[in-house]
């Protein structure tokens, strides 16, 4: 009786110490698949390597403060006052930073693209617009505020992406057409060149890109 409890009293000690092994296997196993399937924290993905737009200046996801892409403006609401223009903003204004009033603050192409205008416009000053593709369909980039003098590429010359296209123009000055320093970016869809920087409705936005969809981010 003894030699028969003996022995089943061993079938369960090894019953058990066999389920505990087994126990610790699977989970073993199951915790090196979730190891295998996470992305590997020493080596992270460069997303910006990936991106088709740079931003046009360093620091270019603090600068966005006033007018941004949409925003309706008229001489009573606007952030800038004075207000000399009104309607829906066709672009994204760019600010400087105070200790940037004066010094120069370098623009970089968003897109590689060749230049096809760079002329003083009313409004702006100094523009730069360039022809840039996205998704194989055209656009026309413009730089606006910029000083013309600046910009050393000509019509016809490829600018690469995060190259630099020109400098901003000294505040509200003839370089800035009387505005402000700050860059103003627009996106247009199509291969004309378009300089509006306001319509006179929401659906006219529908023409334009909103920049900080692709280039309000740090280098």
């Amino acid at each position: 009786m003894k030699k028969m409890f003996l022995l089943l009293l061993i079938a369960i000690i090894a019953y058990v110490v066999f389920v505990l092994i087994n126990g610790d296997s699977n989970t073993n196993v199951s915790q090196s698949i979730v190891v295998i399937n996470q992305p590997q924290t020493n080596e992270p993905i460069n997303e910006e390597d990936n991106r088709i737009f740079k931003p046009p200046l360093k620091g270019a996801s603090e600068r966005v403060t006033k007018k941004e892409f949409g925003i309706l403006i008229t001489p009573a609401t606007s952030p800038i006052q004075p207000e000399r223009f009104q309607g829906y903003h066709t672009g994204t204004d760019f600010e400087i930073f105070p200790e940037e009033l004066n010094q120069g603050v370098i623009v970089q192409a968003v897109c590689t693209g060749n230049l096809i205008k760079k002329n003083e416009v009313n409004g702006y000053g100094g523009v730069a617009v360039q022809a840039c593709k996205f998704n194989e369909e055209p656009i026309t980039v413009v730089y606006g505020h910029l000083k013309l003098s600046s910009i050393n590429v000509g019509p016809g010359e490829e600018i690469g992406s995060g190259e630099i296209i020109g400098s901003l123009g000294a505040d509200k000055s003839v370089e800035t057409g009387g505005e402000r320093k700050h860059l103003h970016l627009g996106i247009h869809k199509g291969s004309k060149v378009n300089l509006l920087g306001y319509v006179g409705s929401e659906p006219e936005l529908s023409s334009w890109v909103d920049p900080c969809l692709y280039v309000c981010y740090d280098n």
